[in-house]
């Protein structure tokens, strides 16, 4: 097997490796959309249910209507404030995700690079190699010529 053959099984390791950490980069990118929307819609949701309880308040509330409203308060408050701890989690994730993807593609970048001077050093030497069987061709011949 040639050099090449065998460094171009390893470069395909590489490339899988960098093909599943951009995989992962998309997902963990998608999944912190994702958290996002969700924090909007608690945000949404909190804005309405406090805009409700606004309106609600102006013909009157009795206090254990009141009592409720700021125990959903602050459920949906708590609720957003998860959704901002784990959107951190998953942005430190994304940044580690993302420092793999570069050592991995730059490794594959490395073994293309070898790869392809490896290839290049091979077909020189085959050019090489075959011209030297063209001159020794060329060389029986022409003793042939002269024994004749």
């Amino acid at each position: 097997m040639k050099r090449s053959e065998r460094l171009k099984n390893i470069m395909s390791m590489a490339e899988k490796k960098e093909k599943n950490a951009a995989n992962a980069l998309g997902y963990l990118n998608t999944k912190i959309m994702n958290e996002e929307q969700k924090r909007e819609q608690l945000m949404g949701y909190e804005l309405e249910y406090h805009e409700q309880i606004i309106e609600t308040g102006k013909t009157g509330i009795n206090g254990a209507t009141l009592r409720t409203y700021f125990g959903f308060m602050g459920k949906l408050s708590h609720a957003a404030n998860q959704q901002i701890g784990h959107i951190a989690e998953l942005e430190q994730q994304v940044d580690q995700v993302q420092e793999y993807w570069f050592k991995t593609r730059g490794k594959l970048k490395a073994f293309e690079s070898l790869v392809d001077k490896v290839e290049r050093q091979e077909a020189a030497e085959q050019d090489k190699q075959e011209q030297k069987m063209l001159d020794e061709f060329a060389s029986q011949a022409f003793i042939r010529r002269m024994d004749r």
